[in-house]
């Protein structure tokens, strides 16, 4: 029994060491963070401890990112590092994000850098918009006039290219049912039918994570 509880102090007083050393390490790295002006958690104090040698340039940039974003927490920062990512780089593409009030998080920005994706082309094509316009749509002696102006969420715009002729064919197809089926004593409220029931957020949602910025539909006797 002497030797059992031995064994058990032993290993009690291991693991409290392994702790005390823990604590140590995160207090010295919330020091030093503290130091460049960086107010941490105790969690991201912790991340900070995967660091060999903590560097004074990239607790600046941490604090840069907090400026920037008090919501960004320094653990993806570190990951995003320990994954051989370019914090300095990161850091120009957020800045330019946020100047271009572009809707993404900063975790899909990581993926988007860790992905290999060219950040120059994504943040251009965060901002894109795309038209789409069916001029003639005939069906049971009606024509309908369709046209969409339309983007890419944020968070989905670098890994979604519209295919546009396809997108024609679906919509097509939509209104197509929609003549068929609908009111036809009242075209106006017939194409605001279209828009809420067959082409609507969910719908864009489903296409392409698509946000709708203006759908216009004229429909006259062929």
């Amino acid at each position: 029994m002497d030797i059992l509880y031995l064994v058990i102090a032993a290993a009690a007083l291991f693991g409290l060491a392994l702790l005390l050393a823990n604590l140590w390490s995160i207090s010295v790295a919330w020091r030093k963070a503290k130091s460049r002006g960086l107010s941490v958690s105790f969690g991201e104090a912790r991340a900070l401890t995967k660091f060999f040698d903590l560097e004074d340039e990239f607790l600046d940039r941490c604090g840069e990112f907090k400026k920037i974003d008090s919501d960004i927490s320094v653990k993806d920062i570190v990951h995003h590092h320990m994954a051989d990512g370019d914090t300095a780089a990161l850091l120009t593409h957020w800045k330019q994000l946020r100047e271009a009030e572009v809707n993404i998080t900063f975790k899909s920005l990581v993926l988007y850098d860790l992905g290999g994706k060219d950040m120059d082309q994504l943040i251009a094509n965060l901002n894109r918009e795309y038209e789409l316009i069916i001029p003639e749509i005939e069906e049971s002696g009606l024509l309908a006039y369709y046209y969409c102006k339309f983007k890419v969420a944020g968070d989905s715009s670098g890994w979604i290219t519209p295919d546009l002729n396809a997108f024609k064919k679906t919509i097509e197809e939509k209104i197509n049912l929609a003549l068929l089926s609908g009111d036809l004593s009242d075209f106006e409220a017939l194409a605001n039918f279209i828009k809420e029931e067959y082409l609507n957020e969910k719908f864009w949602k489903s296409l392409c994570h698509g946000q709708v910025i203006d759908q216009q539909i004229r429909i006259t006797k062929g």
